[in-house]
């Protein structure tokens, strides 16, 4: 049998820039799903307000610009959608310090997409000045439509950076070295999303903002145990994979250093998720599962199994549909 013939460099380019350009929509349709409105609280754990009506902790490793003294009534809209962020900024930080579940999920999505633009935007110039600057003159028909559809997603691109330039023009880095706090604070008031990034990252998420607010490390301590338990109270199968994954042996990051390595935890959890696999998971999870029990006695196996079913119940849909391989607990806007 012959070996077929490998692709010209040319068309070695255009495949690379396609996969760029799928890529590149996907995000941007991911970004502005990001932005919508969020769901009702789905009755997780909110951290009880002190007495000056902020929740406790809420802004103890927030720069000291982003601790704005005032917030305006929780009923009152948010400012319009496009409003510049340093325009913004205040109102939504004081009303998600006072409790405003919306303002927070809001603040830190957006905080996000212009921390994700500074760095975004050298590395999508160059292929761009590649793509325009291809000669069109020798391609064949099936490669100028391909070359047509990289321009079409390359003008979405130019569309969506165009935006997020508007939203964070003069953003300065105090607003966005808040982003971790940010994100633990709409963490603590509920927002789903925002609870797995935190949980999964912590604020390694922001690693800049970890240098000048080590005490940030001391406040993910305080909070983790309380968004794990609010996390599964409410039936996200996100912190569930998180927990096997933390728990095993020899893990790293962050959580895994909270709870500590624990066999039977790992194993549990584990169970638990692969009782709510898509059958396209289970060979895997459960080849997973053997290995993990071989460390365990019988006895501890027989228990955990009857935890993981037991528990089984709280919990709706498929485990692994939000959880692919590889998946990112930050995934809400890049990464």
């Amino acid at each position: 049998m012959s070996t077929p013939p490998s692709r010209p460099p040319f068309m070695k380019r255009i495949l690379w820039l396609l996969a760029f350009a799928v890529a590149v929509v996907a995000a941007v349709h991911f970004v502005r799903r990001a932005d919508a409105p969020p769901p009702a609280p789905s009755g997780a754990a909110v951290r009880p307000a002190g007495p000056d009506g902020v929740p406790a902790q809420a802004t103890s490793s927030l720069p000291a610009a982003a601790k704005p003294a005032l917030a305006p009534g929780r009923d009152a809209p948010l400012p319009p959608r496009g409003t510049p962020l340093k325009d913004a900024f205040a109102e939504l930080q004081a009303r998600a310090n006072a409790g405003d579940r919306s303002a927070a999920m809001r603040l830190y999505r957006e905080v996000n997409r212009c921390r994700q633009l500074r760095g975004s935007q050298w590395r999508n110039s160059g292929a761009s000045d590649e793509l325009t600057a291809r000669k069109t003159e020798d391609m064949t028909p099936e490669q100028l439509r391909t070359y047509q559809a990289l321009l079409d997603a390359m003008e979405l691109r130019q569309k969506s950076v165009s935006d997020d330039q508007s939203l964070c023009d003069g953003a300065g880095d105090e607003m966005l070295g808040s982003l971790v706090a940010n994100i633990a604070q709409a963490a603590r008031l509920g927002d789903a999303d925002a609870r797995a990034c935190y949980l999964g990252r912590g604020p390694l998420y922001d690693t800049r903002s970890l240098i000048d607010h080590p005490e940030s490390l001391q406040a993910y301590r305080d909070d983790a145990r309380s968004m794990i338990d609010a996390g599964l109270a409410s039936g996200d199968w996100r912190i569930v994979d998180l927990l096997q994954q933390a728990y095993e042996p020899g893990a790293q990051g962050l959580l895994a250093g909270l709870v500590g390595a624990d066999p039977v935890q790992h194993y549990r959890y584990l169970k638990l998720y692969r009782l709510g696999a898509e059958p396209h998971r289970i060979a895997q999870l459960d080849r997973q599962l053997a290995s993990a029990a071989a460390a365990l006695t019988p006895a501890q196996v027989a228990e955990a199994d009857e935890w993981a079913q037991s528990n089984l119940r709280n919990f709706q849909g498929p485990s692994t549909a939000g959880t692919p391989q590889g998946w990112d607990p930050c995934g809400f806007g890049g990464s």
